[in-house]
This record gives C-alpha cells, structure tokens and sequence, in this order.
C-alpha cells in the first residue's frame, strides 16, 4: 500500500470537481480526501496500491483533455505505508 499528497490546479466547477473526484477514487478503492485550498488548486491524499495511485491520476488527466481545465497533477511524498489511516475517499471543507 502506498501514500501520497496530492496537488490539482485548473479552471474547475468545484462542487462538480470534487464530487467526481470522490466518485472514481471510491470506484478504484482508495482512500484519502480532496480539498479546495484556492479558487483554482486543490490538495489532498491518496491512498492504496499504487499502480491504482497512478490510474487515477491518469484517469483526471484524461477527463482533464475533454474540458481542457487541468493545468497540473502533481503527486509527491509517495511512500510505502501498512495500514490505511483514512476509512473511505471524502471531500474535505475548509
């Protein structure tokens, strides 16, 4: 299992962002959340097994082609990890 910060800039609808964001990281089966930290950026955590780590990123990238919104995927701080510390995938308020 593997752990990781991650960091999404664009030109985004929020609620529609975060709920379809949360949607496909609960239909890969990972955890962590998404937040909104700016009008254009939003933050969070990933985890799972990380080839899924790694499909999801590509999955918002691809969606990310059709809207022409996304401006970066960032992931950093990827480490091994063995246990989960979040129960489910969940959009965090400020």
């Amino acid at each position: 299992m593997m752990s990781c910060d991650f960091e999404i800039q664009g030109k985004l609808p929020p609620e529609a962002f975060e709920l379809f964001a949360a949607a496909q990281a609960l239909a890969m089966g990972l955890r962590g959340y998404i937040s909104q930290v700016a009008e254009d950026t939003w933050k969070g955590v990933l985890q799972g097994e990380g080839k899924v780590i790694e499909a999801f990123k590509k999955f918002i990238m691809a969606a990310a082609e059709y809207v022409e919104a996304i401006r970066e995927f960032v992931i950093k701080n990827l480490k091994d990890i063995e246990a989960y510390t979040y129960k489910t995938f969940e959009v965090q308020k400020k």
